[in-house]
C-alpha cells in the first residue's frame, strides 16, 4: 500500500471584488487587490495540516477604506485555521 503521505502544495490565493480566488499561474486576476502565496503541508495521516500564508503583493493604488470592506465581506485571509489546520500568517511587503 502507497501512503500518500507526506503532502505538500503551493499556490496562490487572490482578493478580489468577487472574493477569495486561487490562480496558481500566471496571469493573476487582473483585477486582484491582494495576493498571498500558500504553502501546505501534512506530514502524515493523522496529523494537522499546516499552512504558511503570506501576503506577497497589494495592489497600490487601491483604497484602504475599501481594502477593510473587501476584507468584512469576503475575510481577511483566504484561509482559516480549523481543527484540521493550524495557520501562520506572515507579511513580505
Amino acid at each position: 500500500m502507497v501512503s500518500d503521505y507526506p503532502k505538500q502544495e503551493r499556490g496562490y490565493y487572490h482578493l478580489t471584488d468577487d472574493g477569495w480566488m486561487r490562480q496558481d499561474q500566471p496571469p493573476f486576476p487582473s483585477g486582484r487587490v491582494q495576493t498571498w502565496l500558500y504553502e501546505m503541508e501534512c506530514p502524515a495521516e493523522d496529523a494537522k495540516e499546516r499552512i504558511c500564508l503570506t501576503r506577497i503583493w497589494n495592489r497600490p493604488d487601491f483604497p484602504a477604506a475599501a481594502l477593510v470592506l473587501l476584507q468584512r465581506r469576503y475575510g481577511a485571509e483566504p484561509i482559516s485555521p480549523s481543527v484540521d489546520r493550524n495557520v501562520t500568517m506572515e507579511c513580505s511587503v
